[in-house]
């Protein structure tokens, strides 16, 4: 997980996309996001975009700017639906060397506008391809010309 560290496409609020992700397949505003680590509390406002290598958090407001971190680097998450209040998402993030972490940081992604099922099954289904090996889609196989 890397604290300030996603780049982003000059005035357009977005991160830039690595080398092999194909786009954002969820993308959420207005959703509030909390970590805490041993020592250290941050809390910001934004949105929470879902590609196939990462969740990404830009903020509009809060203590932090930005929040990067590669889907494997989220750890013992659930989907958590309470009676009276917006669905969340939390867990534990994994600290990227070099990333502005020092050690492991719960995390909570509360979903103020809705979608969180939606974002917990995607993330589901991401999780599961690659436990499987399968992130790397194949080439389609392609026949000569005839001749």
């Amino acid at each position: 997980m890397s604290l300030n560290w996603a780049m982003l496409v000059p005035d357009q609020e977005e991160p830039v996309l690595l080398p092999g992700e194909h786009g954002r397949l969820f993308v959420q505003d207005n959703i509030k996001v909390v970590l805490n680590d041993q020592s250290s509390s941050w809390e910001a406002k934004g949105r929470v975009w879902l590609s196939n290598q990462r969740i990404v958090v830009i903020t509009t407001s809060g203590s932090f700017r930005s929040l990067n971190i590669p889907l494997t680097g989220f750890k013992n998450w659930k989907l958590e639906q309470p009676w009276f209040s917006a669905n969340y998402i939390s867990g534990t993030v994994v600290p990227t060397p070099g990333g502005g972490l020092q050690r492991a940081a719960t995390m909570t992604l509360t979903f103020t506008e809705g979608g969180a099922i939606e974002f917990t099954n995607i993330y589901r289904s991401l999780m599961e391809r690659m436990a499987a090996g399968g992130m790397e889609e194949p080439l389609p196989v392609y026949q000569p010309p005839p001749s």
